[in-house]
Parts: C-alpha cells; structure tokens; sequence
C-alpha cells in the first residue's frame, strides 16, 4: 500500500482526535474539535517509509507476537495477562504519554510526581463488579469503602433528598404503593412481557413513553444523573440488555487509594517486569496483512511485524487508523451499531473542603447526614460529587461537574473555548451556589463557596457507548463479533468498554471485554463475574450503578 505521509505532529494531532479524551487544560482556551487539515500540518507531497516503497528511509522493524493498539483498560490488562508467557513479543502502543484511557487520575501538584491524583474519568468499583475487585485484589490494591451520605435532587423548583418527594410535581403520574415509584417504574420497563415488545419501538425514549407513559418519562429522566441515558438515540432493546445487567450493580461504593488508575500503574509495572514492551505517544498509524502472514503495522517511530493484532481503541479512534484491517472492520454492521456519549467533567481543588459544613437534618427515621452528591435538570452543572472516602477527603477535592447531556455537554465546551477555564469557573460558581444557598434542604442555608486552587477542565468525546437506535444486531451479538471481528481465519480482535455494551461501568466493561478474549482465544480460563451478592433490601433506582 502506498499513501501519503502525513507529518509527525499532524498525525499525533489527527489521532488525539479520534477517541479517548480530547485537549485538557488548567490553562488558556483550545479548541476541543477541529478539520485535521486546519491543523497547520499541510501533506508533505513525500511518500511514506513503508516497506518495498524505495523513495523515502525505513522505519525501524520492531517483530512482536501480539501488537495491542492502545493502552486504555483493556489494551493493559490484556498485555498485563499475556507477558508472562510471551515477555517481550508483547508490544503496547499508545498515543498519550500515559496509559489507562479514560482511567485518568489528575495530581493535585502536576509537578510532583507522588501527588495524590483524582479521577477525571473512572472513580469507583461498585458492589457486584466482582471482576474490578478481583483484579484490585489481585494487584494489591488498598479499597476504601465510605460511609455513605445524602444526595440532593433538584428539578420543577423543588430541592429534595427522595425522589418520591417529585411525584406531585408530574401531572398524570401516580405515586406506587412501595413507596418508590421511581423504582417501580424501572421495574415495569425490565418486564420479561414488555421487553419482548421493545423492537416495536424506535428508541429507548419511545418505549419508556410507550409503557409507562410520558409523564413517567419526564420523571424517570429528571430523577436520573445521566441525562444521555433518556436524550441519545438508544436501541430500546440494547439499553434493557445493559439495564439488566446494571441493575444489580448496587450499592456500596469502594474507592482506591491512588484512583482508579493505580490498577493501570501495577499492571504496566508487571508487563514491564515480564519484559512486555510499553510504547508511549506512538500511535499506530496504519494496519495491513502480509502476504507472508501476519500483519504490518505503521507508527510513527516503527514498522512493526506481528502475528497477531488486539485492537484496543474506541470506535471513534478506529475511523483514524488507514489500513485495510480498520477499514474492513469499520464496515461490519456491528461496528456501526456502536453509539459514542460524549462528557464533560470539571474537577476542582480548594483550600478548604466548605461542602463539609453542609448538613442534612434527621429527616424521619435519617440521622442528619453530610451531603455526598446532588443533581439538577435546571442547571448545566448537572451532577456534583463530594468525596467521602479518605484518600479523597484529604485532596480538598471536588468533581464539580459530570455532564452527558447533549445540550449542556455543547455550552460547557462552547464556554471552555470561548473562555478558557476562568469562564468555566464562573459558570460551576454560578451552578454551585443554586445547588447549595438557600436550597430548603441543606444548613445552613448561606454557604460561602471560595474560588477554587485548580480547575481541571476534562472532554471525552466517547466517554462511553451504546447500541444505536435501529441498530440490526444486539449488545451480545458486538461482545461476540469483537473477539474475531474479520473472522476466524484472521488473527484480529477488539477489546475495550466500546465493545461490551452490557458494561456496568467504564472499567468493569473494558476488563470484561479483554477477558472475553483472552478466554476465547489465547487459552485463559479467568472469571467473566456473575456479580456478588448485594447487602439490604429495596434501594432506590438512583442510588444504584455507576
């Protein structure tokens, strides 16, 4: 194959673009979309250094057993179970100059290296992700698990602690005897008899409308923290599969101790300690086949000889890559079933933690509690959570903003690009003063909310996925595909949370997917999880997952 070469930079640029998380800052504007041919990287007009093409020097030939494209979750752990039998015929290549993807802790003191980090992507394992915690156990990992606090919610004027408190303010929607109809409702949704009517239906939004009505879904939305869940074209049959799967996701929290990129960090150690081989800000630029066999791999420092290629990259990512085999591959119907969500999260440090003079008064048989989250559909902070475990708490640290709205998602990028991070300030300021001054809940009623020490302003244009409305194939049918996406003859697989659409979480869906792999191809026998068993009774629908 021959194409043109684009410049290094132009191609880092290009493929930064692709998945993963777009430019960050603590500092000035930048643009957070963009044409590549803006970049300033014009074609060269010089031919690429591919081999048999004699009119430009050779890359460096690098021969591996397994080629993993990105070092995201999946792409990890799928190395970090490999090198031990296959040492240095493990190459990781990876665009950033870190691994882990979305599993992105930020210091506190970008400057000092043992800073405490927090999470600008993942931040939890929850009960039930029994995958999660085996691998923590197995790395070593400290859990801590908090006790939990109040959430608040805010929506039609009314600031409450229950969702039931909102029934009243939704004409046409009647309260359930339980006395959680939020619950209830989900429940009427998960039934076996309704569910089997789901593909009669457009998308999700249409079958929550058509089966419970559209008062409930009005409520069922603003009673949710994930406002793309009701809003993005889902396949109403796909988001049921994961609903089910999501629902026994519940309910305690555990956090830990260096965020949940601390199991990245033990994972690359021990591939490095088995003499796998790590490549940092190397993007892989192109996938072939030989004609002897094997594939031909091209970045941007090596030509790379493999006999097998796990291909660890979003979707979005994969649409970057030139090559035959990402080409062949984005043309299968399961490909283009996948959805990306795109988020925005803000992540603030302050010199004093003043949520902790927030209190809740008893409220029937609740002692008074500190506040742990709150939500609103008023605002485009749209979701706010306050540490409570301790590596957390002694940061000062707040993740001030978590948004996967569609219409929020778009002003909190238009104002980072318009303003730069003392805009985006201005407006959490503005977002956390509604939520929290003289909200009838919380005490006291007037709270001084200081200016923040940093502000870390994060966009990921694929935070997560799901199955898109009118989609032909199904959550399992993606999960199956990508372990031989191009058939069995082909030694070509994809892993990563994009391709288990079933995921219960980030982390949970990126490692379940490598495993999948690793079992149905490379001879492991590990544990897929069939979740653990979950400590109460009846918990609200939004106290669980995620």
């Amino acid at each position: 194959m021959r194409f043109k070469w684009m410049g290094l930079i132009g191609w880092l640029w290009l493929l930064g673009c692709g998945g993963g998380s777009q430019p960050t800052s603590d500092a000035g504007p930048q643009p957070l979309d963009g044409d590549p041919a803006d970049s300033g990287q014009a074609d060269s007009g010089q031919e690429d250094a591919w081999p048999g093409n004699d009119a430009g020097p050779r890359l460096p030939e690098l021969q591996c057993e397994v080629a993993i494209v990105g070092g995201g979750a999946a792409g990890v752990h799928t190395a970090y179970r490999l090198a031990p039998m296959l040492n240095e015929r493990v190459c990781l290549f990876e665009k950033e100059n870190r691994l882990g993807g979305r599993i992105y802790d930020i210091p506190r003191d970008p400057m000092d290296p043992s800073s405490p980090r927090y999470g600008a992507g993942a931040l939890r394992i929850m009960e039930g992700q029994s995958v999660v915690f085996g691998l923590a156990r197995e790395l070593g990992v400290e859990l801590q698990m908090p006790e939990r606090q109040a959430s608040i919610i805010q929506a039609r004027g009314l600031f409450s602690t229950s969702a039931e408190a909102f029934v009243p303010r939704y004409p046409g929607l009647m309260a359930h005897s339980s006395g959680d109809t939020e619950t209830a409702l989900y429940e009427t949704l998960l039934d076996a008899s309704n569910r089997m009517r789901a593909t009669m239906y457009p998308d999700f939004r249409s079958y929550v409308r058509g089966i419970v009505g559209a008062p409930a879904y009005d409520f069922l939305r603003d009673m949710s923290r994930f406002r793309a869940d009701f809003e993005a074209p889902l396949d109403a049959r796909g988001y049921l599969d994961y609903l089910a799967e999501e629902w026994d996701v519940c309910c305690t929290p555990s956090y830990p101790v260096g965020g949940m990129s601390e199991l990245i960090r033990r994972m690359a150690d021990r591939i490095r300690m088995n003499r796998g081989r790590i490549f940092l800000e190397e993007p892989v630029l192109s996938i072939e086949s030989r004609a002897g066999g094997g594939y031909r791999l091209l970045t941007t420092a090596h030509e790379v000889i493999a006999r097998k290629v796990v291909i660890a990259v979003s979707p979005l990512a994969l649409r970057r890559i030139e090559g035959s085999i990402a080409q062949r591959i984005r043309e299968a119907p399961e490909f283009q079933a996948i959805l990306p969500i795109p988020v925005v999260v803000v992540t603030q440090w302050w010199d004093r933690a003043w949520w902790r003079d927030l209190r809740v008064p008893p409220m029937g048989s609740d002692p008074e509690r500190g506040v742990w989250r709150a939500w609103t559909s008023d605002h485009c902070v749209n979701f706010v959570e306050f540490p409570l475990h301790q590596y957390g708490v002694d940061q000062r640290v707040t993740r001030s903003v978590y948004d996967d709205g569609i219409r929020c998602v778009e002003f909190w990028k238009a104002t980072y690009e318009s303003g730069g991070i003392a805009a985006v300030e201005a407006e959490v300021q503005r977002g956390l003063e509604f939520l929290f001054r003289r909200n009838g809940v919380t005490m006291p009623a007037e709270i001084t909310i200081p200016r923040p020490l940093r502000t870390h302003f994060q966009y990921w244009p694929d935070a997560w996925h799901w199955l898109r409305a009118g989609s032909r194939v199904t959550n399992r049918r993606v999960f199956e595909w990508a372990v031989a996406p191009l058939g069995s003859g082909e030694e070509v697989a994809l892993v990563g949370e994009a391709y288990n659409l079933n995921r219960s979480g980030w982390s949970d869906g990126a490692y379940k997917s490598s495993i999948n792999l690793l079992n149905s191809r490379y001879g492991f026998s590990l544990p897929l999880g069939d979740g653990m068993p979950i400590r109460g009774g009846r918990v609200p629908w939004h106290e669980r997952g995620k």
